[in-house]
């Protein structure tokens, strides 16, 4: 007998809904290709990428869609010539609610790695320097490997290396934006319930990473006016200005 999907607990549907979109091993590929790029994607990009057919690539990502997974949009992109140039390509990302739901993961295990790190330092710095050189190094890892992955390249301008460091804090959890005046923002932290705990030295660690992440992208800036909810404040925010502006 057929179990009516309606009628199961919340987490059986999720995982019903998730047997029946991703049970696929192809289209696992599609799906995990467009969520691991965080940038919009063609169907000759998935293609290439996963190893299929333009055509099949488009079969697996519309049904995504269809499904909830991925939203579609169309868009002009330059510099494409041949058959079909003038047209609007259709272009794929992750679901707004596939998005949130990334937003929610908690990297505790990747604080209690940091925080194992600085605890057994024996320099003799002060434990709070040391926590925040420890993440500071982690992020300028993350820029870095960023960088070498080709997804973005060094920026020399405040405006650019904002870019970079919000796509790098985006795809590890923290969901950042950035404002025009070059603030970014963040709308989600992966250490956010442990840093109402301990403020002081988890808040500092996270704006470390933040300042790693920014040298790998522009040595000269740096981080000026930060700002935590789990400090009392509105958002979690910081200024990106070049040093001699700080």
């Amino acid at each position: 007998m057929t179990t009516d999907p309606a009628t199961l607990p919340n987490d059986e549907q999720e995982i019903q809904r998730l047997v029946a979109a991703l049970g696929d091993p192809t289209r696992r590929r599609v799906f995990f290709t467009v969520r691991e790029a965080g940038v919009l994607l063609g169907k000759d990009e998935v293609a290439e990428a996963v190893g299929i057919t333009r055509r099949l690539a488009g079969f697996h990502l519309d049904k995504l869609v269809e499904q909830g997974f991925l939203r579609a949009e169309f868009q002009r992109r330059s510099g494409r010539s041949g058959p079909g140039a003038g047209r609007p390509a259709k272009l794929y990302a992750l679901a707004e609610a596939e998005e949130d739901s990334l937003l929610e993961v908690k990297h505790y295990d990747l604080l209690a790695e940091l925080l194992l790190k600085a605890m057994s330092d024996r320099s003799g710095e002060d434990p709070q320097e040391v926590l925040e050189r420890v993440g500071y190094e982690f992020g300028r890892e993350l820029g870095e490997a960023e960088r070498a992955a080709g997804r973005s390249p060094s920026y020399s301008s405040t405006t650019g290396a904002v870019a970079g460091v919000v796509g790098v804090l985006t795809r590890f959890g923290f969901g950042a934006s950035a404002n025009d005046d070059g603030r970014i923002t963040l709308r989600a932290c992966p250490f956010e319930e442990m840093a109402k705990v301990d403020p002081e030295r988890v808040c500092g660690l996270d704006r470390a990473i933040w300042r790693g992440v920014l040298s790998a992208f522009n040595p000269d800036a740096t981080l000026a006016g930060a700002t935590a909810r789990a400090q009392g404040d509105a958002a979690c925010a910081a200024l990106v200005v070049e040093d001699d502006e700080g």
